[in-house]
């Protein structure tokens, strides 16, 4: 019983940690939430909304919706982001609670060179496990809802994130380090705390012209590092995204991730992205599937966006030629 309830333990960390970090996003256009250098891309005061359903292939489910956007300070160079997100994970009582704010400055490099550095600051609200899972007070052959939750005390924390984007007219480059100060989660003494580890998210893009006005496409790389709580499971993900881009203001994009843990590296998911440009509004819709029977977490997504720009953004930015 102690080895389940360990395991089962781990799980809930590590799945709290990947909340934390949202790295599950299913569209270029949430890049921005994980790294609020993105905003730099229009440059222009926005906000967004999205929503993702959850399903697996054991029959778990979860939601994750953000409202997030940034106010754009054109005449001092630089942004005020935010973003407030919820994830809820029914089956365990898995639920929390994200805000941040970020600082974000705008540094021309030359006539099409941008370098927008920015520093964040986080406040999580993690939820506690829910009694109503265990119609039997029994889970895992015999571990109780009452040990669970004796073992399963996080709490609110706050923590600090930076990085940068750097955006020429074809290539992009962010890079985000996450987690600066290792926040404790739990409210057990030091020795025994269990605290976030830093964590890397890199991108690298580039994108050309296919047909002169008419067609181009981008090609974006991202990595994304995530050692856990516990040493034995860590893991990083990998992945691709291609991104064609119409002059009638429609996108369309496909991606592939590939994970490598601890013990076994495959294709995790698919999925495509479908988005229509207006001279204010975007409208997306997003679908993940998984690909791989080892990754037992929520990997299927269908997802919806909804993009609003206070003015037009006069900007050769990136998906446009």
């Amino acid at each position: 019983m102690k080895i389940k309830l360990n395991l089962f333990l781990i799980f809930c960390l590590c799945l709290t940690q990947s909340i934390a970090q949202n790295s599950s996003v299913i569209s270029f256009d949430s890049f921005e939430i994980t790294n609020p250098s993105y905003v730099g891309l229009y440059d222009v005061s926005h906000i967004s909304v999205d929503t993702k359903q959850s399903f697996d292939l054991f029959d778990k489910s979860s939601n994750n919706s953000s409202l997030y956007g940034a106010i754009y300070f054109e005449n001092l160079n630089f942004f005020i982001a935010y973003s407030a997100s919820t994830y809820n994970f029914s089956e365990v009582g898995i639920s929390q609670n994200n805000l941040s704010l970020s600082y974000v400055y705008r540094l021309q490099l030359s006539d099409t060179n941008y370098l927008y550095p920015n520093v964040s600051v986080n406040y999580y609200s993690p939820g506690q496990l829910s009694n109503l899972l265990f119609e039997d007070q029994i889970l895992f052959g015999g571990i109780s809802s009452d040990i669970l939750a004796s073992n399963y005390n996080q709490k609110q924390y706050f923590d600090v994130n930076a990085g940068l984007m750097f955006r020429s007219m074809s290539l992009i480059g962010a890079l985000s380090i996450n987690n600066l100060l290792k926040a404790k989660i739990t409210d057990d003494v030091e020795s025994q705390a269990k605290k976030l580890k830093r964590t890397i998210d890199l991108n690298l893009g580039y994108q050309r012209e296919l047909i002169r006005n008419t067609m181009g496409i981008a090609i974006i790389g991202s990595y994304y590092y995530r050692p856990s709580m516990t040493n034995q499971f860590n893991f990083s993900e990998f992945r691709l995204d291609q991104i064609f881009s119409f002059d009638i203001g429609l996108e369309i994009g496909v991606f592939q991730e590939f994970f490598s843990n601890s013990f076994s590296s495959d294709m995790k998911s698919i999925g495509v992205n479908a988005k229509i440009k207006f001279p204010r509004f975007n409208v997306g819709v997003n679908y993940k599937a998984s690909q791989s029977k080892e990754v037992q977490n929520l990997d299927n997504y269908l997802g919806v966006f909804l993009r609003f720009n206070f003015k037009e953004s006069t900007l050769e930015n990136l998906f446009k030629w």
